[in-house]
């Protein structure tokens, strides 16, 4: 859910950006279109990052279950 919801903010993000940019203004309105296009790429690498930099977590997770397990059955288990 929560992926759904970040995904659709991008790219309202960007949409409005570029629907922002691509019209003739100047000013206040130009720099809110740049930001939010800056904000956009830089949420999309956030989430970039944390795809590629997301598995040591469950790996953490499967090696704390199984040194549970060896503690009680004195057994490494099977992978």
């Amino acid at each position: 859910m929560w992926r759904r919801v970040t995904y659709g903010l991008i790219c309202a993000a960007l949409l409005g950006g570029f629907v922002i940019l691509s019209t003739p203004v100047s000013g206040v309105l130009a720099d809110f279109g740049t930001a939010l296009l800056v904000f956009a790429l830089l949420a999309m690498l956030g989430l970039l990052g944390k795809l590629l930099g997301g598995g040591a977590g469950s790996d953490r997770e499967s090696e704390a279950r199984a040194r549970e397990e060896f503690d009680r059955t004195g057994r490494w288990p099977d992978e």
